[in-house]
């Protein structure tokens, strides 16, 4: 049988094509990401403080689909209920849809002006169910969690946080908004002498840290063929 020998040079050229290959070769597009937002409540004397909301939305790269999760945390206001969530997003209102409401029954309305909070104008209006008032109560206790998909492509970071900034005359300004009920006025109205039961929050999309970029097994492949022929040159060498 007749035999083929390499020379070093063909191990070599061999070498640098797959390493060419494998660092031109595109990484992975499955980027888990989670955005984060705290609201807290608007500057006015009349709006009870002690107001904190958390925001935490999941998704990733590959996919359409983002989940949100709206979080009360205001041991404060031991009975406060969410009564509608505000929040921007880049793009149209019709690049995106809304199912998986949980408690069911919530809804979304675009565009939406907030009453009350110095004409402050969001993209999307979270609703509580029609009838009687908090019909499915979202509470310190109670989360509302629910599925955004994007009906253009995957999802990215700056769909969020370049969401523009909704202002208002007088209450403050954000990316994110809520309007609460049933809040406690006793130790949490400061000087004002006409502090309201009600009241509004605002905050922002934050996306911390940047995720890292993972290779395709393929890449490096290529870069592990790379590397095993410049191990095999340099032996012929020896």
């Amino acid at each position: 049988m007749k035999k083929f020998y390499f020379s070093k040079s063909s191990y070599i050229s061999a070498s640098v094509l797959a390493l060419t290959l494998g660092l031109s070769a595109p990484l992975a597009h499955s980027i888990p990401f989670t955005i984060d937002g705290v609201l807290t409540g608007d500057i006015r004397l009349n709006n009870p403080d002690n107001l904190i909301m958390n925001v935490t939305i999941t998704g990733d790269t590959t996919s359409n689909q983002a989940f949100w999760t709206i979080d009360i945390n205001s041991p404060a206001h031991p009975d406060v209920k969410l009564d509608e969530f505000y929040f921007n997003m880049s793009g149209l209102a019709s690049d995106y849809s809304f199912s998986g409401f949980d408690p069911t029954g919530w809804t979304v309305n675009s565009p939406a002006t907030v009453q009350g909070a110095g004409g402050t104008s969001f993209m999307f209006e979270t609703l509580d169910p029609a009838g009687p008032p908090n019909a499915a109560d979202v509470t310190n206790s109670q989360n509302l969690t629910f599925t955004m998909t994007n009906n253009v492509g995957n999802f990215t970071t700056a769909l969020f946080t370049n969401a523009p900034v909704a202002q208002s005359n007088d209450a403050g300004s954000g990316q994110l908004g809520a309007h609460l009920q049933s809040l406690t006025t006793a130790g949490n109205c400061g000087t004002s002498t006409s502090c309201s039961d009600s009241g509004f929050a605002f905050g922002n999309y934050d996306s911390g840290n940047p995720p890292v970029l993972i290779p395709e097994p393929a890449t490096l492949s290529l870069l592990g063929l790379g590397l095993l022929g410049f191990g095999v040159a340099r032996r012929q060498k020896k």
